[in-house]
C-alpha cells in the first residue's frame, strides 16, 4: 500500500494523478477538456515545490475557471499577459507541508467515464476553493 502523502493526505496520489494525465493525453477532446483544472488542483494540493507567486496565480486562476468559466484559450491569453518573460514557478527553498483537511483529493476523482470524470474534476476544483477560504 502506498504511503500517505504529507501534502494532500491521500495514499497513492502521484500514481492516480499520472494515470489521469495519461487519460487526458489519450483522449484530449473528452478527458483532456479539463486538463487545465486537473493540473492546477493537483499542484495546489502539493504546493511545497512552488513559489508563492505561482501558488497565488494558481488560486486566482482556479477561481476564475470555477466562477467565471475561464476557458483554456482564455487561460493561455491571461497567462501570457501576466507572465511577460521568464518567471520561476518553483520555490527556491523547500517548504513544510501545509495543514489543510482536504474534503476532496485526486483519489476521489472517478475515471470510469468522461462525464463522471469531468464532473469530478470540476467538483474537486470547487472543493479546493472552499477548503482554502479564509474562515
Amino acid at each position: 500500500m502506498p504511503d500517505v502523502c504529507p501534502e494532500c493526505g491521500a495514499a497513492g496520489c502521484r500514481e492516480k494523478f499520472e494515470s489521469m494525465l495519461a487519460l487526458e493525453f489519450e483522449d484530449p477532446e473528452v478527458f483532456g477538456a479539463v486538463h487545465h483544472i486537473t493540473v492546477i488542483c493537483f499542484n495546489l494540493q502539493h504546493p511545497s515545490a512552488f513559489s508563492e507567486e505561482a501558488l497565488a496565480w494558481m488560486r486566482s486562476t482556479l477561481r476564475a475557471i470555477v466562477e467565471e468559466g475561464l476557458t483554456p484559450a482564455e487561460l493561455r491569453e491571461r497567462s501570457k499577459k501576466q507572465f511577460n518573460g521568464r518567471v520561476s514557478v518553483l520555490s527556491k527553498e523547500q517548504k513544510a507541508p501545509q495543514k489543510v483537511s482536504w474534503s476532496m483529493t485526486v483519489m476521489d476523482v472517478r475515471t470510469d467515464g468522461p462525464e463522471t470524470y469531468a464532473e469530478d474534476v470540476r467538483a474537486w476544483a470547487r472543493a479546493i476553493l472552499k477548503d482554502t477560504e479564509a474562515p
